[in-house]
């Protein structure tokens, strides 16, 4: 054949897509590039060690990305200080002060450089060289995560021509085009002196001829299809036996040529990036495919369904169209979407994103519904859901329980419809391992010295890989790190319970004024403050504009606010839901560091419906909206903020009225915060209860005397009788005559008094 007509040949069967352009064998199987090493305990280990090293690597990086992330785009010099004596490289500092996009340019390039880090090669090994003794030692790298290659033969060089042959590219309504890969083939050799074919798509060209992969019809067809590729390859003849399956004349041998085929799976070890229906030996895994439209079947599911059952393709393309619907009424039901509010552009346009095969917070998000129909329709803000549509479900009404329940009812709904058909007419997808242990061991037989390439997973377990291994395949080793060991575990809780009993500790976050909110984190990594399980509060009942509304606080030790809960119980599920919902989230920002008075600037004096008169509040009689009223309550409480109060009444619960103004009121000691509401006194020490300071100083110092020999009498006992100015039972005898004073007040009296 003329060059020039080879040339068009096989320039057409690239852009068919039945074969890849000529590339070196190492740049299509990297596995090629690494040396292959004698069995034995210390090669396992250095294999192992490679891993490993590999893995911390990776680990180190993400980990010092998410250290500068929380630095910002500009920290200051004390907080860098902090960081680098928290463990972060000053090397790291310096560069990203050097760079100008600084600490978040940096981050993300460490972690891009953690995500597309090459490939860790495996560690290659003659089968041969296998020996029970290194089981364990086998078993030990696999832990690590290591994949092991056991070659059965040996692989071609790393710089030998290679090109891939999609063999179900050639499938067609009218059967396999097997002169056509014939006539591609040898061409194709002729190109490549010592070249390599590696045969993909091989199961899916099995299923485009309407055959099931674990049957003996399809790995007889499987078989001769491998020996009629190897005979147009190198040259060998073709026999009547192997022809039979394939309905094809025996054919003589040829002109010999020094051209290998092999079968190995290429997916996450090929280089380059080529579309194959199925990987080396391996079945059909998936008969779907998702493009810019609705998915559809892939092209080898479609022919093969064709040939067997041609009526049943319609339909199930069909039904594959109007999986969304289906799927959403069996999620949620379309009705009750309706009464939401959810209009029919709405649930079209979902029940469309999940036919696309989007999951469900995703075809609930923003960007599937749209900025229309959720401020119009669902009178919701879109910007909170841009792309959370659990949370725009939930503020729907919708509880945790129907939105799990939603999710598992949508899970894998179309390939769950594609698989029960495809099986249902003789065309499985998918099948066990010793099946493919049986279509790869046929398909060997036709090979001769090719390399036929088994992928199996530690977790299937070694016996596996021995069958393979004893029909004369090479196995793939795919090691999973294994689970952490007991004593780790038990160390690692230990650790994370000490850090959290210090991020608890005062000397984690610094010093705080009584009237902050700020729970004491550190600043420089930002943690959760958990509140104390019996922790103190206040609960405010009030109306707003006559809808009844109960402000239940939580306080951290110290009496900053740490936590709210709102309820308002004859309001819609969906609003009662929303504010349960926002007091959450305001919880968890307190809880984080978020100052209180962030929150109240944000929300007071906001306005919507309820509002108006507000009855059962002591310093507030008008509000703009239910947020200005909690806020501004939560202000005067916490934060003292009289200005935002509208009426002055005294913190001792005694009801005297208007007009005894709170400023002339003792703080909130921090050891009264211990056992007293600061919310609930508003930040004041209410003036019906006294703390003896006076005392325990007399006490302390008596204490300090008898310790140095120098005590005295013992301080005055009380008498039991009530101070005539205040009322307090701290009288004792202060003189002779019967005088006495109070220990409260001052007040010097006597008895007779």
């Amino acid at each position: 054949m003329p060059a020039s007509k080879r040339d068009d040949i096989l320039t057409a069967a690239e852009s068919d897509g039945l074969l890849s352009p000529v590339l070196s064998f190492g740049d299509i199987f990297a596995p090629a590039r690494a040396p292959v090493q004698a069995l034995n305990t210390y090669t396992l280990a250095q294999t192992a060690d490679q891993y490993a090293q590999a893995s911390l690597q990776a680990t180190s990086q993400l980990a010092i990305a998410e250290m500068l992330e929380r630095l910002g785009d500009a920290p200051r010099n004390p907080e860098l200080a902090d960081a680098v004596a928290s463990g972060l490289p000053p090397e790291i500092v310096e560069d990203a002060l050097r760079q100008p996009g600084g600490f978040v340019k940096t981050a993300d390039a460490l972690r891009a450089a953690s995500v597309n880090a090459p490939r860790q090669l495996p560690g290659i090994f003659n089968a041969q060289d296998a020996d029970e003794d290194l089981e364990d030692d086998l078993t030990a790298a696999l832990n690590e995560g290591a994949e092991i290659l056991m070659l059965s033969v040996d692989l071609p060089r790393a710089n030998a021509p290679c090109r891939i042959l999609d063999v179900s590219a050639a499938a067609g309504p009218d059967g396999l085009a097997t002169e056509y890969i014939a006539d591609i083939v040898s061409e194709a050799s002729k190109q490549m002196d010592g070249g390599v074919f590696l045969i993909a798509g091989l199961a899916g060209a099995i299923m485009a001829m309407g055959l099931d992969y674990a049957t003996d019809a399809g790995r007889a067809t499987a078989s001769a299809l491998c020996a009629w590729i190897n005979a147009a390859a190198s040259g060998a003849g073709f026999t009547a036996a192997q022809g039979k399956a394939l309905d094809m004349p025996a054919r003589r041998a040829s002109t010999k040529r020094d051209c290998s085929v092999h079968i190995l799976p290429l997916a996450n070890l090929m280089e380059t990036d080529t579309d194959i229906s199925s990987d080396g030996t391996s079945p059909v895994q998936s008969a779907l495919i998702f493009g810019d439209d609705a998915p559809t079947l892939a092209r080898a599911p479609r022919i093969g369904l064709a040939r067997r059952k041609p009526e049943a393709l319609p339909q199930l393309l069909d039904q594959i169209q109007s999986t969304g619907h289906a799927a959403l009424e069996r999620a949620f039901g379309q009705d009750k979407l309706r009464d939401r509010g959810f209009s029919d552009d709405a649930l079209d346009r979902v029940s469309r994103a999940l036919g696309d095969g989007l999951p469900l917070n995703a075809a609930f998000s923003r960007w599937v519904l749209g900025d229309q129909i959720i401020a119009s329709d669902l009178k919701l803000q879109p910007e909170n859901f841009d792309a959370d549509g659990r949370a725009l479900l939930s503020a729907l009404g919708f509880s945790r329980k129907d939105i799990t329940a939603a999710e598992e009812a949508l899970d894998g709904a179309i390939d769950d419809l594609v698989d029960s058909t495809m099986a249902m007419q003789g065309l499985p997808l998918g099948a066990s391992l010793e099946d493919e242990i049986r279509f790869a061991s046929a398909c060997k037989a036709s090979l001769g010295d090719g390399c036929v390439l088994m992928r199996i997973a530690s977790t299937d377990g070694l016996d596996i890989a021995d069958q393979a291994l004893s029909e004369g395949l090479s196995v793939m080793l795919e090691g999973e790190r294994g689970a952490t060991p007991p004593d780790v575990t038990e160390r690692m809780e230990h650790i994370l319970a000490l850090a959290d009993d210090l991020a608890d500790g005062a000397d984690i976050g610094g010093s705080y004024s009584d009237q902050s909110n700020a729970a004491p984190i550190d600043p420089m990594f930002v943690q959760r403050q958990r509140l104390p399980d019996r922790r103190k509060g206040y609960i405010q009942k009030s109306t707003v504009g006559g809808h009844k509304v109960y402000l239940h606080t939580g306080e951290f030790e110290n009496g900053a606010l740490g936590e709210i809960f709102l309820d308002m119980h004859k309001e819609g599920a969906a609003f009662r839901s929303m504010m349960n919902n926002f007091a959450i989230s305001i919880s968890i920002g307190l809880q984080y560091g978020v100052p209180l008075e962030e929150y109240v600037d944000a929300f007071v004096f906001t306005r919507f419906e309820p509002a108006g008169q507000v009855v059962g509040n002591d310093r507030i009689t008008k509000a703009t909206s239910i947020l200005d009223y909690i806020f501004r309550e939560l202000a005067v409480s916490y934060l003292g903020r009289d200005d935002l109060a509208e009426v002055d009444v005294t913190h001792d619960g005694l009801g005297r009225g208007e007009g005894d103004a709170t400023r002339d009121l003792t703080p909130l000691t921090g050891e009264a915060a211990q056992i007293i509401s600061r919310g609930f006194s508003r930040g004041q020490l209410p003036d019906n209860i006294v703390v003896l300071d006076k005392k325990r100083s007399e006490r302390s110092d008596e204490a300090g005397a008898e310790a140095t020999g120098d005590a005295e009498e013992e301080g005055p006992a009380y008498l039991g009788n009530a101070c005539a100015s205040c009322g307090s039972f701290t009288v004792f005898a202060s003189g002779e005559d019967d005088e006495v004073a109070c220990d409260t007040c001052g007040e010097h009296s006597t008895l007779s008094q």
